[in-house]
């Protein structure tokens, strides 16, 4: 027999005094729940003698509303409506991931309703070994990385009503690089993005790099919601995460960048690309040695073009809409960089 007290406001276990309505008593007990009965007080003490887990209900908001406290109920008494208690944590293992928790609801006898209201029920058998082995002595701090490693698993694993309760909780945390970069697995799942992979980690020729290679492409072929420069992407990725079998493809997306470079440097000066797509394609080709060693020609025009342009100071100067501008060396560079951001 242990104790399970669910509580729907995400501070009501954090400070005394702890209390529960008489009217929610008991719900969703087992069968030795019957020996207890507020009619006869003396019954309460064998509830202060058995293992006891206060959780918060699914969706109840506040930093901790993810913690599982375990320990023993001490001093319970009937006040007017509300049954009143302390709580003496276990010295070892204190704590839980309500997920883990919920993941061995069955065992626990814990229904699907119960996750979301409040009340106190009296389960039949004994808290599984497998559970308190996950347990801590002290309560493990939620960072933004923690936080995010679960919303990834929970978006993986189709668990959608546990992922809007954790992006709810990341949206907590202030914007941050650690915040991003714990982010982009997530952000892979939505859009694969191919040079996201590497900074993951994930390494090609391996059962993960052919996984990132399958969802780049199915995302090449549904051909939604593409960036503009996503044939450079995908040339490069292809030449670092392919295979022969995707020879053809990786063909398909050279050709499209030569395209895309002859378009750029347009005999025209004035109807060629602005300065800015000419460096910003320069860029991006120089990260494929692929693409230098393909597209030499096409490489050549619009470094030709970008020459042709430079004045002997190191502006370049370009006519638009009837205006001439002058942009200074740097701003080739920035303006490539920002355009990956």
């Amino acid at each position: 027999m242990f104790n399970l007290l669910v509580s729907g406001h995400g501070e009501w276990w954090e400070t005394p005094p702890l209390t529960i309505a008489v009217d929610r008593f008991k719900e969703y007990s087992g069968v030795e729940a019957d020996a207890i009965d507020l009619a006869q007080p003396e019954t309460l003490r064998r509830l202060e003698g058995i293992p006891t887990l206060l959780m918060y209900e699914v969706g109840a908001g506040g930093p901790h509303a993810r913690v599982v406290r375990h320990g023993q109920l001490r001093d319970i008494v009937r006040r007017g409506r509300d049954l009143s208690f302390t709580f003496e944590p276990d010295a070892q293992r204190a704590y839980l991931d309500r997920a883990l928790v919920l993941a061995l609801a069955d065992q626990l006898g814990i229904g699907q309703f119960e996750q979301h209201r409040t009340h106190w029920a009296i389960k039949d058998g004994e808290l599984p070994p497998g559970l308190l082995e996950t347990a801590t002595a002290e309560r493990v701090q939620r960072t933004v990385r923690v936080v995010a490693g679960e919303y990834v698993a929970a978006r993986r694993e189709g668990n959608r009503r546990e992922a809007r309760e954790l992006q709810e909780e990341l949206e907590d945390f202030p914007p941050s690089l650690e915040k991003a970069l714990s982010l982009l697995p997530a952000r892979i799942l939505n859009s694969p993005t191919p040079e996201l992979y590497p900074i993951l980690g994930v390494e090609p020729r391996t059962p993960e790099g052919r996984n990132a290679l399958v969802a780049v492409l199915a995302r090449d072929e549904a051909n939604a919601d593409l960036p503009a420069d996503w044939s450079y992407s995908l040339a490069w990725f292809l030449d670092l995460y392919g295979s022969p079998t995707e020879a053809a493809r990786l063909d398909a997306a050279v050709e499209r960048c030569a395209g895309h470079m002859i378009g750029l440097g347009g005999a025209d000066l004035a109807a060629a690309g602005s300065v800015e797509e000419i460096g910003y394609t320069l860029w991006r080709s120089a990260r494929s040695p692929l693409l230098v060693g393909r597209l030499r020609r096409e490489l050549a025009v619009l470094t030709d073009r970008l020459v042709r342009r430079q004045e002997n100071h190191g502006f370049w100067t370009e006519a638009r809409d009837g205006h001439r501008t002058r942009r200074a060396s740097h701003s080739i560079c920035h303006s490539g960089v920002a355009a990956t951001g």
